[in-house]
């Protein structure tokens, strides 16, 4: 099997199990469309073993497309002496390209996100490691959950074939 048969396979299955979360979880009111997926949201992600992490804050339109999003990733998937740095250099620092970012979320909520991330000035503190640019495709799923004072709260759940641009996949949460 291919690497792209490999990741596609993978990608299939996630969003087959963020399908699955969301049919077990609480009956949605009404049905999910991109006007959904709008606002800021903070994101933890990380790799199917756990060794590759990343915070991500972007912020979806409700149209498909993003305004703004910024990624903080720990340099040890580009680089594997990483644990030898100090720690406040063992980080790389994406913004989100916006315009080659986008999403689509169908009626029962899941849906995909090809996301763009290019390299922060900030990156040129930080050793050699950081890729300029990378693209992660995703599936994600959203549901509707209740706080404790009844207040409808979206939380997206997300699985990626290549998380960091890596050979692993991964998964995460946003809450907005």
């Amino acid at each position: 099997m291919s690497k792209n048969e490999n990741r596609r396979s993978k990608l299939i299955t996630a969003l087959g199990l963020v399908g699955l979360m969301l049919g077990l979880s609480a009956p949605m009111a009404s049905a999910f469309s991109n006007a959904n997926y709008a606002g800021r949201y903070a994101c933890s992600a990380a790799s199917n073993s756990d060794s590759l992490t990343a915070v991500i804050k972007y912020n979806p339109n409700g149209s498909g497309a993003y305004s703004a999003g910024t990624l903080i990733a720990s340099l040890e998937p580009f680089d594997t002496d990483a644990d030898l740095l100090p720690p406040s250099m063992d980080f790389c620092f994406y913004t989100l390209d916006v315009v080659a970012s986008s999403y689509n979320i169908a009626t029962d909520g899941t849906g995909f996100e090809q996301l763009v991330w290019t390299a922060a000035p900030t990156n040129s503190t930080t050793p050699p490691g950081c890729p300029l640019t990378f693209t992660e495709q995703t599936a994600i799923g959203l549901r509707n959950m209740m706080d404790a004072g009844g207040v409808v709260v979206i939380r997206a759940e997300f699985a990626t074939a290549n998380l960091l641009n890596g050979n692993e996949g991964g998964h995460g949460t946003c809450l907005k």
